[in-house]
């Protein structure tokens, strides 16, 4: 058992030391929504929405899956000049292909407008933008995977933490003091992305080469242009709904739903996307191990665990907070945002319930589950969307999302079989599901139109709610000998570890880019409150 524990401990810290830089990347809009949400309006918010996921897509084809391939192909060899070669077949190839692409697409914006915006080409110039930006991002891999097969941690979170700040400092600023619309939001973006490609490529210049060889380059577009297929089906997935909703609501209720995905996005920055960068590499490394069952089995409950927890956080605060300081277009967002909340729990626990496909190599069945679930979330879109708009949009995604972790696990299970705690998983989706509804029984009760003091008592109360979570569990004999003699060690040990002052370098970054963070919201919060007065 202490070996398990030693397995997850390691987990934890390596999420910590390699999450910094996905997640300051991951909380770019998160961190804007207190300018977004109180001077662009709802409808203004919904455009953005249907940029982003168009941004998103359109640079995933720019990147042909090297991403992906390079990684593969430079630790297939020891020899630098090999590796030299292949940076500079993927630089090379990147910066001709990504240019001819853009400059295919920026002619073509009207048309692309026309797909995107239900027959509207008015917004070309904005899709122009976006293909700007998309050619930075797409470049900026070459340094990024550098710094990443190097094992360059702190300056690669460095560099991130300064593009970061650089970008939402600049976005602010164009928003608040000079035109509250998405033109703007999208002019900080070009600079942001083009600064930061100029300093990540400055901080890897001794290792760049335009050593170019053709069949490298095959060899890697071979591995990589497949895997580009899964990629677009899974983000499709993640927000196809945007579309139906432009298609038979409208661009305020739109941009009301994308806000509420923005403020749950907190439990995918925060748990998501640090572990599932860890667990890439994790599950391969215990796989031989004593106890690798257990472990992958520990790791779901204690998953599902923190993100239930995390998700009730926010469910208490956002949808209340949203009423307090956003523009009235949003207030449609606090009704949606628990369930929300819940699709994000979903989305944590499936990335481990496909051990048995990954360890296997049947990864063949990855693009198959990926397809069938977005067949279902399609067609679940056609079904409630025309009706009930963002309600059934977020009824729908939560269903996708269950049927996601099904499908994952089911065909795991047919090449390894996986004794998961499901009666503890299910345990806690259960208390956490009956905290939420409490939240909406307390929402239910009060006024339809509350004071600000209404609200502030409401944020209370769902905060201690969610905060009673783990001692419901606690109540319920959720946690073994074990797990509470851990939790009773660690609790003793913190306090010598401040005074040590024990702090590694890893940590030091996380606290400095969270100091950062929060430092940001801090003046855009006085920014916009002195605005607003």
């Amino acid at each position: 058992m202490t070996a398990i524990y030693d397995k997850v401990k390691k987990t934890i810290q390596h999420t910590l030391i390699f999450g910094i830089g996905g997640v300051v990347n991951s909380a770019f809009g998160l961190v804007l929504v207190p300018v977004y949400s109180k001077y662009l309006r709802a409808s203004e918010f919904g455009v953005l929405a249907l940029l982003t996921v168009t941004l998103t897509l359109v640079t995933i084809f720019l990147k042909f899956g090297l991403n992906h391939a390079f990684f593969r192909h430079y630790y297939d060899t020891q020899d630098e000049n090999h590796r030299r070669r292949i940076v500079g077949s993927t630089l090379v190839f990147l910066l001709l292909s990504s240019a001819a692409l853009v400059s295919v697409l920026y002619v073509f914006a009207p048309q692309m407008s026309s797909a995107v915006f239900a027959g509207d080409q008015s917004k070309a110039d904005l899709l122009r933008l976006v293909f700007i930006i998309s050619f930075f991002e797409g470049i900026t891999l070459i340094p990024d995977s550098i710094l990443r097969a190097k094992f360059k941690s702190a300056r690669y979170s460095t560099i991130n933490i300064i593009a970061f700040v650089f970008q939402v400092s600049l976005i602010s600023y164009l928003v608040i003091g000079v035109e509250a619309n998405v033109k703007s939001v999208l002019i900080g973006r070009l600079a942001g992305a083009a600064f930061e490609a100029a300093i990540f490529f400055l901080m890897v210049r001794r290792d760049l080469s335009i050593s170019f060889s053709f069949p490298e380059l095959r060899g890697m577009l071979g591995f990589g242009v497949p895997l580009i297929f899964g990629q677009i089906s899974f983000h499709l997935f993640l927000m196809i709904d945007r579309f139906f909703l432009e298609r038979y609501t409208n661009d305020r209720e739109l941009g009301a739903y994308a806000m509420a995905n923005t403020l749950v996005s907190v439990v995918t920055i925060l748990v998501t996307v640090p572990f599932s960068q860890v667990w890439t590499v994790m599950r391969f490394s215990v796989m031989n191990e004593d106890g690798a069952e257990e472990y992958y089995s520990r790791v779901l409950t204690y998953i599902v665990f923190v993100s239930m927890f995390l998700a009730l956080g926010v469910s208490a605060v956002a949808g209340d907070g949203l009423l307090l300081f956003a523009l009235k277009g949003y207030w449609s967002a606090p009704a949606i945002i628990p369930l929300l909340a819940m699709a994000a729990v979903m989305d944590c626990a499936s990335r481990v319930l496909n051990i048995g496909t990954t360890l296997k190599k049947r990864t063949i069945f990855a693009p198959l589950v990926i397809l069938a679930a977005l067949v279902v979330n399609i067609a679940l879109n056609f079904l409630l969307i025309p009706g009930y708009g963002s309600l059934g949009a977020t009824v729908a995604t939560l269903i996708s999302y269950v049927v996601f972790c099904a499908l994952r696990f089911w065909s795991s299970n047919l090449f390894m079989k996986i004794r998961y705690e499901w009666g503890r998983v299910f345990t806690i989706v259960a208390v956490g599901g009956a905290l939420i509804g409490v939240f909406y029984a307390n929402d239910w009760l009060r006024n339809p139109t509350p004071s600000r003091s209404s609200l502030a008592l409401s944020i209370a109360i769902k905060v201690s709610l969610a905060l009673s979570f783990p001692l419901l569990l606690f109540a319920l004999r959720f946690f073994d000998e074990k797990e509470r003699r851990k939790a009773g060690e660690l609790w003793q040990r913190l306090p010598a570890l401040a005074k040590r002052g024990d702090v590694s370098e890893s940590a030091m970054i996380l606290l400095i880019s969270t100091g950062a963070i929060a430092l940001i919201v801090c003046l855009m919060l006085m920014a916009v409150s002195q605005r607003g007065s």
